[in-house]
């Protein structure tokens, strides 16, 4: 773990700290910026596609982003949301530390990073959005025939949790948990760029009480044998 995030993954929260590890871990790793090199990226979707006895190269890329951006979002918005901590994780000079089937185990960092006042959600999480995701998004959607739209919904699904999660520990009033809620009700990025993350979750009223669903599916069911998730918005699988 990061010396400096310590004092946020302690306890249940530990192993999330174990995520993001910097230059002196020992263990191999690979730079983002090569999954951009043709080839590179099928090869790894090929090697987590044998954790599944009919793979189908969508499904099974939606279910690696899935494990990506969660390996990705949880520590890094943590830390943006409830430290003001701006970590370096721009796409080029980020590594990935891989299991054996291709999985994200943790991302390596250049630093720990540095503290910052950020005064409204894009200069918050500019760094993650326009410098890390968008880059991965493209190279994972031209590499699998997935489309960028199913992508960006599995980010923000994730995006969404963990905000609603520091809400919870920190309150709507914290200016972090504000950003995030910015980020997620407003339609634009910049100017007149449309924001591929607003609101990829909804909370619909069912017997009583507000259940989250998904605005996209991830259509993790493409991959035979794999149901729909809970918070899937569709509610049969489609024949």
């Amino acid at each position: 773990m990061i010396p400096s995030l310590a004092p946020l993954f302690t306890g249940d929260l530990g192993p999330i700290g174990d995520y993001l590890v910097l230059a002196d871990d020992p263990r191999p790793y690979l730079s983002c910026s090569d999954l951009l090199d043709e080839g590179r990226l099928p090869e790894l979707l090929a090697r987590f596609g044998r954790n599944y006895a009919e793979p189908e190269p969508r499904g099974v890329a939606s279910q690696w982003s899935k494990w990506y951006f969660s390996r990705l979002l949880t520590p890094v918005l943590a830390a943006n949301i409830a430290l003001n901590r701006r970590l370096p994780i721009v796409f080029e000079e980020t590594g990935l530390i891989l299991s054996e089937d291709a999985r994200v185990v943790a991302f390596r960092l250049s630093d720990d990073g540095r503290s910052f006042e950020p005064t409204d959600f894009v200069e918050r999480f500019e760094d993650l959005i326009d410098g890390h995701l968008s880059m991965l998004v493209e190279a994972l959607s031209s590499a699998s025939g997935l489309s960028r739209k199913v992508l960006w919904s599995n980010a923000g699904n994730i995006f969404e949790n963990v905000v609603s999660q520091c809400a919870q520990l920190l309150g709507e009033a914290h200016p972090g948990v504000g950003h995030g809620r910015a980020l997620l009700a407003n339609r634009f990025w910049r100017e007149d760029r449309v924001n591929r993350i607003f609101e990829p979750v909804r909370y619909l009223p069912a017997d009583g009480k507000n259940i989250r669903k998904r605005r996209v599916c991830c259509i993790r069911y493409l991959i035979p044998g794999i149901a729909l998730c809970k918070n899937c918005p569709l509610e049969v699988l489609p024949s």
